[in-house]
């Protein structure tokens, strides 16, 4: 199945939650200073909980696509709840997707896509709830959407001591301390991998490859 058509579904599924939206807020203008200390309204980031959720329900419905609610101890203390999901296909890794609720501290809800394990960690969403990170219901939607999708389609990971590196047949990126390899030498790499090549590491990194689930 394509992911257009695993989209669609997701949306059916999604709009029977009765999720909350709301437009941009900086669609006409910059955000000011105070913003970036103003955390408004964190419930309404439960959409993004939601929109995980949806995911999961689609994606556990197709015959070779199995899903196990994670153990509690695998979790840790940022998340409290979540879902593996794996592939029958050859060469796949678990997709991991984590929830947080609203916390004590008024932190937003929050939904992690993980691969392999739950630290190794792909986007969060939002990866910030401050107001001027606030971009609309629709952006936060479709950031989610767009990294599940490329799990799907295939992806490696680089992981070194301090920074991590991915490639997907549409592009990649690095981050991580000061040092870490140019974002070339990544999707060269990454390239490279692909293609069944042998690539020589530094001793430290550690490298998954996510074969395509669809």
């Amino acid at each position: 199945m394509n992911p257009s058509t695993l989209t669609e579904r997701v949306n059916a599924v999604y709009a029977r939650s009765n999720p909350t939206s709301w437009p941009d807020p900086h669609q006409d203008q910059e955000a000011t200073a105070e913003e970036y200390s103003r955390v408004t309204n964190p419930e309404k980031f439960f959409i993004a909980v939601l929109r995980a959720r949806a995911w999961v329900q689609v994606l556990a419905s197709l015959p070779d696509i199995d899903a196990e609610p994670l153990e509690v101890e695998l979790l840790g203390s940022h998340f409290n709840r979540g879902v593996r999901l794996t592939s029958r296909r050859a060469d796949t890794l678990p997709l991991l997707l984590l929830e947080r609720d609203l916390t004590d501290t008024g932190e937003a809800p929050m939904a992690c896509v993980s691969m392999a394990e739950p630290d190794i960690e792909i986007e969060r969403v939002p990866d910030c709830g401050c107001d001027a990170c606030d971009f609309g219901s629709a952006n936060l939607v479709k950031g989610l959407d767009e990294t599940i999708v490329e799990a799907l389609n295939g992806m490696i990971l680089m992981l070194g001591a301090n920074w991590h590196g991915t490639w997907t047949p549409e592009g990649g990126g690095v981050g991580g301390r000061p040092g870490h390899p140019e974002f070339d030498q990544v999707v060269t790499w990454g390239r490279q991998l692909s293609r069944g090549e042998n690539v020589s590491f530094p001793e430290d990194v550690r490298v998954l490859v996510n074969s395509p689930w669809v």
